[in-house]
């Protein structure tokens, strides 16, 4: 990784979190509107849907809005009309006092700060997120947000990752992608040839180019 001048980030997962989690904030709103579901209900169809309804290699902003009022009427298969409850929850993540940052998140910042790396975030979000990282110290101290409702490709897509080549003005080489997800982030930096760790905090065993803490990166540049 000795070429390496710029880290990019995923975001959801590996420096930000809901909070409180997904199920706890679906299932408030959710009883407000009649659901009965309950937080292992809401945690299952998530995920279930999550999945079905998964990122297209092309997107925008109504693609987004679309794809998650449908996971909404997907999780809550109890209710017969979601729209309300669905705004309620695009809203709901859209406040900065929705998420936190995880707490490895500030020293990796400012050690990559310290040693002259530039840092930005590469995330399958929408706008929601340019709005929400500004409000949440340290992330206002990395210095460009890229999402993919506006890039107009998701991770993995090769088109992604380009993107960010192109605003940055760096070679592939010199990017470093460090996120949670092996498919988005680490086999799509590698299909577009960039280097990557796996943020696998979870993981006890040793897994190549992996990493359980963002404090591990400094260590890993030259």
């Amino acid at each position: 990784m000795k070429s390496v001048r710029a880290v990019v980030f995923d975001a959801v997962g590996t420096l930000i979190h809901p909070d409180p989690p997904v199920s706890v904030a679906y299932k408030e709103l959710g009883f407000q509107h009649g659901s009965q579901l309950t937080r292992e209900d809401i945690a299952r169809n998530f995920h279930r849907v999550l999945l079905a309804f998964s990122h297209q290699t092309t997107t925008d902003e109504e693609i987004e809005l679309q794809r998650w009022r449908q996971i909404v009427a997907g999780v809550f298969s109890d209710l017969e009309d979601t729209d309300r409850l669905f705004c309620e929850l695009w809203d709901h993540f859209a406040r900065p006092a929705s998420w936190s940052v995880n707490e490895d998140a500030a020293a990796a910042l400012a050690d990559l700060k310290l040693r002259g790396y530039q840092t930005a975030i590469g995330s399958n979000f929408d706008n929601r997120l340019l709005a929400i990282v500004p409000k949440l110290p340290p992330l206002n101290q990395v210095q460009e947000i890229f999402v993919s409702s506006q890039v107009g490709f998701a991770k993995p897509a090769v088109q992604f990752f380009r993107a960010i080549e192109v605003e940055l003005n760096l070679f592939p080489d010199e990017l470093l992608m460090v996120g949670d997800d092996p498919a988005n982030d680490i086999a799509g930096a590698a299909e577009a040839g960039w280097h990557s760790l796996l943020l696998n905090r979870e993981h006890s065993a040793s897994v190549p180019d992996s990493i359980r803490s963002l404090r591990e990166i400094a260590s890993r540049l030259p």
